[in-house]
């Protein structure tokens, strides 16, 4: 369960004993939508592909839905969400969630 969303699960990588990298994620099967939330990838494990894995891992674990994130993208991680979003249902576009879901 996500420790900030009610509602929200986590998905996470343990490496050494260190959550490495998180993500808050919910989705709506009946809307075919999936929603992601701040992703975190520890600094030491950053630009090794950690999130981009842990993301695919997602969505191979609920295909076929439409991918997006709430809020606006900072513009310093717009690049990030560009080269994550390639080549994805939705590309991780700002989105609300359904009216199935709550965002709370």
């Amino acid at each position: 369960m996500s420790g900030e969303r009610s509602g929200w699960r986590e998905r996470a990588a343990n490496l050494h004993g260190q959550q490495a990298f998180a993500v808050d994620y919910q989705v709506c099967r009946r809307c075919r939508l999936g929603g992601v939330e701040q992703p975190y990838t520890l600094e030491p494990y950053q630009r090794c592909g950690l999130a981009s894995l842990g993301l695919a891992a997602l969505r191979a674990e609920y295909p076929g839905l439409s991918w997006h994130t709430l809020g606006g993208h900072f513009r310093s991680s717009q690049p990030f969400w560009a080269a994550i979003g390639a080549n994805v249902p939705g590309g991780y576009e700002q989105r609300g969630v359904c009216s199935h879901v709550t965002s709370s």
